[in-house]
């Protein structure tokens, strides 16, 4: 939000509001803080939105997990809940019933105390978010799925424990009336449900797919169950046959479908053998494919992801080259605004000096910048004003060259039409070379992620190079004209670029000659001559303009007959 050239922006560190004034194109003139908020922002997209407070720090504690130690306190809590439903498991073993219901009485209290102020801090940190504020905001947060399962499993546990008496029989019953609650436990371990969106986004990408596999196999199931049914229904229990009902049809289906085949019910007839041995062919195979489907789907999600992240890596660089590009065009001369001069005298106001007396050269500027000139805005006033009435009292008798540091005066820059030419220029070479820097990462950060890619930048190279010499070619075409073939199908594959160079080249030697013998017949003409010689040299002229027309012809004869040899010779070949 944009107000008076005022911005109001909450920094991700502290999350505390913090106002910025904003000039023109001042964001683009912060590289590294626009890339560090790139880089956060695809990091940790929901983060930026919750308040670094106690509350907020609470709050991504325990629902959004990132460091080691959030993997170390949510994995004591899922070992708590492991060992419980170990517990669990062993109390319904005779051996260990009385040892591990004890011992299983106080881990229920101990888990049921737990979850119950977990469940209350949650909701209580939860108010750090907009959406989450006030009551409605808590009544929001107990709405979810995840919460609705803790608050179930900690009430429930709360009442049976509560109702109960002391003693062994109170912690057995205890145990046996929350066990189906132990394992909805496991759930509060995946709280964010990156698992089922998982598992929910491959089934909806592939739910085509799913559908129709399904859907044959559930029609193959049917009809084999009904054909072998029809074929086993005359055996009598007698012949051990156990196809007394189509449900028992079914059920025979359903276990050999799913290739687990306990046995018990078996065909024993030739017919209801065939039938089975077709249903198990075609129906296995059907109800297989699913597992094929999913574990392929699975691997591509991977992929996709990886080849996100991958893209992901390339959006600060690219920003980044953004950046440096529209700085460089914003330094040109041709570029009049001053915006971009402001964010230097904002942040390197105490590194950049007018001169008074002297002038400034950029690389020594820029060399020392780092080691001199931090120094000077401290200590090279003071010596400047213990100095400056020894060299006025000496001035007169020293030479000025003698230490060009002395005679100069600076004065930190404050406006941007302070800055003299030398500093823009050296504040363009700075630019420049960061967009080279910035352009050089952008290439590395667009390396080719795997096989498939380099295999899709090569064909991509190879398309732009025909295109190229398709363009080429055009052009070509253009500067020299297409051929117009006016002879038979040899001559056409005759005719070359070269060939064309060729009579070009032929041509201009012969307008060459031409103009020779124009320029010695003008000088003949233009020679003064005598009166009685006029008419001699005249039919002289006349006579080397009709030699010079017979030679041009049979030069051009020559010339046919040549090419009508080349020709033939083609032809006999």
């Amino acid at each position: 939000m944009k107000m008076d050239g005022d911005t109001i922006t909450y920094s991700l560190d502290t999350g505390q509001p913090m106002k910025e004034k904003l000039d023109g194109f001042s964001a683009f003139e912060k590289p590294r803080e626009t890339e560090k908020l790139i880089s956060e922002q695809y990091r940790m997209k929901i983060r930026s939105s919750v308040k670094s407070t106690f509350q907020g720090h609470v709050y991504n504690f325990l629902e959004r997990p990132t460091g080691w130690k959030c993997f170390v306190y949510h994995f004591i809590v899922f070992m708590m809940v492991l060992i419980c439903l170990i517990f669990s498991v062993l109390s319904t073993i005779d051996q260990y019933a009385i040892f591990a219901n004890e011992t299983l009485f106080w881990m229920e209290i101990v888990l049921v105390v737990f979850f119950g102020v977990e469940y209350a801090v949650r909701l209580w940190s939860a108010g750090c978010r907009s959406k989450y504020i006030g009551l409605w905001g808590r009544f929001r947060f107990a709405r979810k799925p995840i919460a609705i399962i803790d608050f179930l499993v900690v009430t429930a546990s709360a009442v049976v424990l509560a109702v109960g008496s002391n003693g062994q029989v109170f912690a057995t019953s205890a145990i046996r009336g929350v066990r189906f609650l132990q394992i909805l436990r496991m759930l509060h371990v995946d709280r964010q449900g990156g698992t089922w969106r998982l598992l929910g986004s491959v089934v909806y990408i592939h739910r085509q797919e799913l559908i129709t596999t399904l859907y044959i196999g559930f029609l193959g199931l049917i009809f084999s169950s009904y054909f072998v049914y029809l074929a086993e229904k005359d055996q009598g229990a007698d012949s051990g046959s156990n196809f007394n009902s189509y449900a028992d049809a079914l059920w025979w289906g359903v276990i050999t479908v799913t290739t687990i085949g306990y046995g018990d019910t078996v065909p024993q007839t030739w017919m209801g053998r065939i039938v089975a041995s077709c249903f198990s062919v075609f129906a296995i195979s059907f109800f297989a494919l699913p597992a094929g489907i999913l574990g392929s789907g699975f691997a591509l999600k991977v992929q996709q992801k990886q080849r996100q992240k991958h893209f992901n890596r390339q959006i600060p660089t690219a920003a980044s080259l953004i950046q440096s590009m529209w700085r460089c065009h914003a330094a040109e001369p041709s570029f009049r605004s001053e915006a971009t001069w402001r964010a230097h005298l904002s942040h390197h106001h105490s590194h950049l000096f007018t001169s008074s007396g002297g002038v400034n050269n950029p690389l020594s500027r820029m060399a020392k910048r780092a080691s001199l000139l931090t120094r000077r805005l401290s200590a090279h006033k003071l010596n400047h004003r213990e100095s400056q009435p020894a060299l006025r009292s000496e001035g007169q008798g020293t030479d000025a060259g003698d230490d060009d540091g002395d005679d100069m005066e600076y004065h930190p820059v404050s406006k941007p039409y302070q800055l003299t030419e030398s500093q823009k220029s050296m504040l363009r070479v700075i630019r420049k070379i960061k967009f080279f820097v910035a352009r050089r990462k952008f290439q590395q950060a667009r390396k080719p992620y795997d096989v498939r890619d380099v295999i899709e930048q090569y064909s991509q190279g190879h398309l732009n190079m025909m295109v190229r010499i398709k363009e080429l070619q055009r052009r070509l075409d253009q500067t020299l004209g297409k051929p117009s073939y006016v002879g038979n199908a040899r001559e056409k594959d005759r005719v070359t670029i070269s060939a064309r160079l060729e009579v070009i080249e032929h041509q201009a030697c012969k307008m060459d000659r031409k103009l020779d013998q124009t320029l010695v017949l003008l000088n003949q003409l233009t020679k003064p001559l005598p009166h009685n010689t006029r008419g001699r040299k005249a039919v002289s002229c006349s006579d080397t303009i009709s030699l010079e027309k017979h030679s041009d012809i049979a030069e051009d004869d020559v010339k046919t007959k040549e090419e009508s040899l080349a020709i033939t010779e083609d032809t006999e070949i």
